[in-house]
């Protein structure tokens, strides 16, 4: 323990300095900080070391898909052109098509409420494949490329699948699968 010198309205008569000796009571709250701060940087790091629990939701939001493919695990879909890190992107004629080995598949369930996680992984896992038509309020599940999972519910439609509009809408919810 260190001794604590008084300031110098504290000095004795003789001018000597008053010399204060720190109590373990008076310590303890110097160490307490440091050996807190670092349990709360642990804290806070381990669940960026250790993986989200399948079925954690990674994102959620309104997605725009046109000609240029989004990459789906990225936290918000980015356009990344024709890059390996693509995921899904739109066709003339209402289509949405998987770009790197990603599958999508078309929610044929219960329409009175939206497919889980679960739901959405049993979907693409029996019938994805690399092209889906998009019909009108239509349910996709998409498994990304890196194995994410993804809900995609049309909103709006670009197109009557005759002109060359391929913008399409969706309330989005994508899930880390790991």
């Amino acid at each position: 323990m260190v001794p604590v010198l008084g300031s110098p309205g504290d000095d004795k008569a003789d001018g000597t300095p008053t010399v204060v000796p720190s109590s373990p009571s008076v310590s303890a709250p110097e160490s307490s900080p440091a050996s807190s701060a670092p349990s709360k940087q642990t804290d806070t790091h381990e669940p960026d070391d250790s993986p989200s629990p399948a079925g954690s939701e990674l994102w959620r939001g309104s997605l725009l898909l046109d000609h240029e493919p989004k990459d789906l695990d990225t936290g918000q879909p980015v356009a990344v052109g024709f890059a390996d890190e693509g995921d899904v992107y739109t066709l003339p004629g209402n289509e949405i098509e998987g770009w790197n080995g990603t599958v999508i598949s078309l929610w044929s369930g219960r329409t009175t409420r939206l497919p889980s996680y679960q739901e959405c992984t049993n979907m693409v896992d029996a019938e994805g494949t690399r092209k889906q038509q998009l019909t009108k309020n239509g349910v996709l599940c998409v498994r990304t490329s890196a194995g994410n999972i993804a809900r995609l519910k049309l909103t709006a439609l670009g197109s009557d699948g005759i002109g060359s509009d391929n913008r399409n809408m969706f309330d989005a919810v994508i899930w880390d699968a790991s």
